[in-house]
């Protein structure tokens, strides 16, 4: 639980960050990295393949640095669905981890390339509730019922 409720307060403190205070292109990664894998927490649980599919995304940044980027300009055509299908023939976990990756971005500002070209956004509102169900979801305890209570298994009497 406590995970969960950090996972929740570091995206929105990360999101309030980098929406309310200049800083420098390279500067939001630090406040960004960490929410896509809290988002990646809460999507898809602990699962170390998942997890790095929802940051491997950003690895086409990192050229970037050496172009000067600011704040705003558009995401990398590899920030799309041609991405997801190239992980995904080597690992369906990971693909699924890029587009909890892309579930992030579509609610961050410049959007996502969705199909290489032109790019999609969410309202915020969109990926917070979403992150609400999810951390709920996370946070409730999932127990068997006993099998001695007859119908307990869902199969009847």
């Amino acid at each position: 639980m406590k995970l969960v409720l950090g996972c929740v307060a570091g995206i929105f403190a990360a999101d309030w960050v980098i929406a309310n205070v200049k800083m420098p292109w390279f500067a939001i990664g630090l406040f960004d990295e960490p929410a896509h894998l809290a988002t990646g927490y809460l999507l898809g649980g602990s699962d170390p393949v998942f997890l790095a599919g929802s940051v491997l995304p950003d690895v086409d940044h990192i050229p970037l640095v050496f172009e000067d980027p600011t704040p705003g300009d558009p995401r990398p055509k590899t920030h799309s669905l041609y991405a997801v299908a190239a992980t995904a023939l080597f690992s369906r976990r990971a693909a699924a981890g890029v587009l909890a990756h892309f579930t992030r971005d579509l609610a961050l500002g410049p959007g996502v390339p969705l199909l290489g070209g032109r790019s999609y956004t969410v309202p915020y509102g969109a990926y917070a509730l979403l992150l609400l169900a999810a951390a709920y979801s996370r946070s409730r305890p999932w127990r068997a019922a006993p099998a001695h209570i007859p119908g307990a298994s869902g199969r009847g009497p």
